[in-house]
């Protein structure tokens, strides 16, 4: 019946233009339809195809292209089209055939038979001329539709579908439609009866359609083929060409057929483990949960040999690790791959994941290209920048991970210098809520990305801003995420049908980890004088007279049940050497001559200047982190909170197990200081954490459903990007321990032995004394990170994803103790408020200068003054910690927790939160005036001063209208008028002793007490800098308030 009505609608046409090879070619194809589409529905039922009936296929055999019969008489005949081009060779088949003209660097390509029933993948890579040059650009999923004579490229609409009745179905297809992407000429039918285009029109004169801003001002006419190859199921095609501004650059395609794995089911997402999903609404369905379609992103794995409980699998995944990956390093990149057969393991899976290297002297595997879509790469980018990246390729039917790579770049382990004023900016905000970034954009007087930002690159922010006028989320990431480019965005790849890694920033942290790790191997003797140093700086440590240290000794050793009574502190001196079993007391050293400083302890073998002890670990930590976002699996923010410093820094667990539960976390650094554990635990993560086995278990394993009744467990507590503006404070970025608090403590004490060590260690013989400066701008950068981690805890709560009916299930929002809350608001104000907070001395100052190069590399220290602007970097610092607690969001959420508790238990209060700021800020009101203050030794300091300043501009902000549309702007408002009507009680009365007071001070609370009573008196003050406070001018809707 077939045959015949074939025969019907060709006629002779058909018998004229078809040969008898070509009518064989197509009754394959014909019986590769039955084939293909009846076994691939029964195995994989998410992967709908329409079935195709008689009348389509004699439709398309009559077109060559499908939809209707037409007429192929107006086109030009293929061997006139195709003069002077010479067909690309495969020897397995092309997927497209290919010709190219090498003079005229043109491309011919006809379409595959029964493209109109296909789905083509089009994957892009910036391949060269870019400073992210291989990192994985957009992916298409799409199909070709002819339509006359000409083809287009379609976006086929699959986010909205239905599974429902028929009438859901229409509804659906008449509302929801697809989107052409591209369309270009029909040039010719092809050798095997299919369309012909012009794969230069398509691929170069179209690129601004598939890369977007890469390519803008592509020159057509100087564009190059680099390369092309075909293959059974894809083609690869790289072109070079001048972009605007004539820069060379290279752009990659990889085309390829696209179709459901047999033997793949799609699995369900689940909140309580992170993995990268593929969604969908279906409106078919009518509940929430059912209309919301998600699947995890994975791999088909599955064991060759299903009866053995442990089997290799019948593919496994493969990582190449592309040749420019350094020697020196290769082991520790296959180490972070291979971390992750273990999790396999425990699912039955021996073997899931193989490495190999290419090698450029034997040629081993250099056949392959990285930006080919068949094969998984390492790659690696010398280009000074810190970033890290394992972005995938999905089939965004089912969420089957076809692809995967991992770009790494050299610039975290260089020397810490990059973008050093936006990373104190991105360090203040990290937490902060889309919310509050936007209302600080809108107060930039409050914005710490302002504050702490060079005066020169302020006002170009400030441009920035009014040229672009009022945005979503106040500059927050998800305001400029963009889907079609990934790298440069933290949520590039989350808003799309099938997310991926479009942006990791773990190798940002690891720059800084770095960058005090060379400090600590220069300023750290031995671990000796580690300890004597900080025993000899702390004096708040009891001290006891050896009579008395021997008497405890006896009595300890006459009855060992009192030792738990003893203080640790005492405790430690009773563990030091007895007098009479110490050394003798050495001899003098001669006046006038320089004692020798202690040899340096031996770092061992070096790699690139840093021990290889040290980075080689860290680097594999990095790659696991990678290879597990191309696994499917998510951040992990909450990793590094399951265990305290004490554990961490053990015998234990160093060297045996991991102190994170899971590498996909940005874990901190752990750099030991006395006190924080018996010994120095491993200095970063050392291999996948609980966390990682579990989500692998859910993810590959056979029941995810048991596997998620351990949701409870302290091991497995998940957040990722999305919680870390939320009130939990463990899910953070670039933390370490349960108690946080406590790693910032110990990171303070790092800080400060750094900083007394900056110009005898750190600075050695030869080097320029801009070392200084740049060390010192790393303390205040850890300083900074680590007060930020601290303000997340005022107005904090735990979130559980637990579900009802978990086995150990918890309640969703538990708040942090108030006592925990307050020792993170003490630690705020003790290390910013505070003049020693900062370590400043006159000797550090005259040496912290800069070297002047006017040069790429040097221009911005060339425009800086050789004075380091110390007042200016302290208050953008002090204001900085100052919005961390004040902003809108945070005192919300503190007054909000106060109906979480009930009223007879202790909390935060909002009303707390402002006093203890305030009282910290004035401290110097409460004291008495018992001497005469000098103009070089003021009542208070200058720093100080700058500090009350800007608490009282933020009081008077804050008095007017604190939000403008939140609940708690009453509250607030009335909280802060209350505060600036006491200060100005109290200025008042110490101004009336003014005599004793020095010139700066006397000044100083005078313009105080001023702006003060202005501001009470005032009934309406809106958009007002006069007594808003100066320094930035306020912008309303992108224009200048004063227009």
């Amino acid at each position: 019946m077939c045959a015949v009505r074939v025969e019907c609608v060709m006629g002779n046409e058909w018998k004229r233009l078809v040969s008898p090879r070509a009518l064989t070619g197509v009754v394959g194809a014909l019986l590769g339809i039955g084939v293909m589409t009846s076994p691939v529905l029964a195995q994989d039922d998410a992967v709908p195809e329409e079935s195709l009936d008689l009348s389509q296929v004699a439709a398309m055999m009559g077109g060559r292209g499908g939809g209707a019969a037409r007429s192929n008489d107006n086109l030009r005949p293929f061997k006139d089209v195709a003069e002077g081009f010479e067909p690309v060779i495969s020897q397995d088949g092309a997927f497209y055939s290919v010709w190219i003209n090498r003079k005229t660097n043109q491309m011919l390509a006809e379409l595959p038979r029964g493209y109109e029933r296909q789905n083509h993948f089009f994957a892009m890579t910036v391949s060269g001329g870019e400073i992210f040059a291989g990192l994985q650009a957009a992916d298409m999923y799409t199909q070709w539709k002819r339509i006359n004579d000409r083809m287009a490229l379609v976006l086929p609409q699959i986010s909205v579908r239905s599974t429902g009745d028929q009438e859901s179905k229409d509804s659906v297809e008449m509302i929801f439609t697809d989107r052409v992407l591209l369309d270009v000429p029909v040039l010719s039918i092809g050798p095997s009866g299919q369309p012909v285009i012009d794969l230069d029109d398509l691929l170069v004169g179209n690129a601004g359609s598939f890369f977007a801003g890469s390519s803008r001002g592509l020159n057509r006419s100087l564009t190059t083929i680099k390369s092309v190859k075909v293959f059974p199921e894809n083609i690869e095609v790289e072109i070079e060409g001048p972009v605007a501004g004539g820069v060379m650059k290279s752009f990659h395609y990889s085309i390829s057929l696209i179709r459901g794995t047999p033997g793949f089911k799609p699995r369900e997402a689940d909140p309580r483990v992170g993995y990268f999903t593929t969604s969908y609404r279906d409106l078919g369905k009518f509940t929430r949960d059912e209309t919301n379609q998600r699947y995890i992103n994975r791999w088909h794995l599955e064991k060759a040999d299903p009866k053995l409980k442990l089997s290799p699998p019948k593919q496994p995944i493969v990582y190449y690790v592309e040749h420019t990956v350094p020697i020196r390093y290769r082991r520790w990149v296959r180490e972070g791959i291979e971390q992750w057969n273990d999790a396999f393991r425990k699912v039955g899976i021996d073997g899931a994941i193989e490495v190999r290297f290419q090698d450029k002297s034997s040629g081993a595997h250099m056949d392959k290209d990285p930006e080919d879509v068949r094969y998984n790469f390492i790659r690696w980018i010398s280009n000074d920048v810190a970033t890290a990246i394992g972005p995938s390729r999905v089939n965004p039917m089912t969420g089957e991970i076809l692809d995967a790579d991992v770009v790494l770049t050299d610039g975290w382990i260089r020397v810490f210098t990059y973008r050093w004023d936006e990373l104190l900016g991105d360090l203040a905000v990290e937490g902060m809520s889309p919310q509050t970034l936007a209302w600080l954009e809108r107060n930039p007087r409050w914005d710490p990305r302002l504050r702490l930002a060079s005066p020169e690159r302020r006002d170009q922010i400030l441009i920035e801003r009014q040229a672009r006028g009022v945005t979503r989320y106040g500059g927050h990431a998800l305001d400029t995420a963009d889907p079609t480019l990934l790298g440069d965005n933290e949520f590039d790849g989350l808003l799309r049908t099938s997310q991926v890694s479009g942006m990791c920033r773990a190798a940002s942290g690891k720059a800084l980890d770095l960058a005090m790790m060379r400090m600590y191997l220069a300023a750290f003797d031995t671990a000796a004088a580690i300890e004597e140093t900080v025993a000899a700086r702390d004096e708040d440590k009891p001290k006891l007279d050896p009579e008395t240290i021997e008497m405890i000794r006896k009595q300890l050793e006459e009855n060992p049940a009192l030792r738990a009574m003893v203080p640790a502190d005492v405790l430690a001196m009773l563990e030091e050497p007895a007098a009479e079993e110490q050394a003798e007391e050495p001899k003098e050293e001669p006046k006038g001559e320089e004692k020798p400083k202690a040899p340096k302890q031996d770092p061992g073998e070096l790699i690139d200047g840093v021990p290889e002890w040290f980075v080689g670990p860290m680097l594999a930590e990095l790659v696991a982190h990678e290879v597990g976002h191309t696994l499917g699996l998510r951040h992990n923010f909450k990793g590094s909170s399951a265990y305290d410093l004490e554990t961490i820094n053990s015998d234990e667990f160093k060297g045996k197990k991991p102190w994170s539960t899971s590498v996909m976390d940005y874990n901190g650094i752990n750099i030991r200081m006395p006190g924080y554990g018996a010994e120095q635990g491993d200095f970063s993560v050392i291999d996948i954490g609980p966390y990682d086995y579990w989500a692998i278990e859910f993810g590959y394993g056979n029941d995810p459903k048991k596997t998620l009744e351990r949701v409870a467990e302290p091991e497995l507590q998940y957040g990722t990007d999305e919680d870390t503006w939320g009130p939990d404070p463990t899910a953070r970025r670039y933390d370490l321990g349960k108690d946080p608090l406590v790693w910032a403590e110990n990171q303070m004490a790092f800080v400060r032995h750094l900083r007394e060590r900056l110009l005898t260690d750190f600075v050695e013989d030869g080097d320029s004394w801009a070392k200084a400066r740049r060390g010192y701008r790393i303390t205040l950068g850890t300083q900074t990170q680590m007060l930020s981690m601290a303000a997340n805890w005022v107005g904090s709560a735990y979130v559980y994803r637990d579900k009802k009916g978990d086995p150990n299930g918890r309640v969703p929002i538990d708040p942090v103790t108030a006592d925990q809350q307050r020792k993170a608001l003490s630690f705020v104000i003790e290390n910013s408020f505070k003049d020693e907070a900062f370590g400043i001395t006159p000797e550090l100052l005259r040496h912290t200068t800069v070297d002047k190069w006017f040069d790429d590399a040097g221009y911005m220290d060339a425009l800086a003054d050789a004075t380091i602007p110390i007042h200016d970097q302290v208050m953008g610092i002090q204001a900085s910690a100052m919005s961390m607690i004040l902003n809108p969001g945070t005192l919300q959420r503190v007054y909000d927790l106060e109906l979480y508790s009930p009223a007879d238990q202790d909390v935060l209060t909002l009303a707390e939160v402002m006093n203890t700021i305030r009282d910290a800020v004035w401290s110097e009101l409460d004291t008495e005036a018992s001497q005469k203050f000098t103009d070089r030794k003021p009542m208070i300091s200058s720093l100080r001063r700058n500090l009350q300043r800007e608490h009282v501009e933020r009081l008077i902000d804050l008095s007017m209208n604190p939000s403008g549309f939140s609940a708690v702007d009453m509250p607030v408002r009335t909280l802060a008028v209350a505060q600036l009507r006491d200060l100005h009680g109290r200025i008042e009365k110490r101004m009336g002793n003014a005599g004793q007071l020095d010139s700066y001070t006397s000044a100083h609370l005078g313009e105080i007490a001023v702006r003060i009573e202005k501001a009470l008196d005032a009934a309406y003050i809106y958009n007002t800098d006069d007594i808003g406070g100066g320094g930035f001018p306020m912008f309303l809707f992108g224009r200048d308030a004063e227009d």
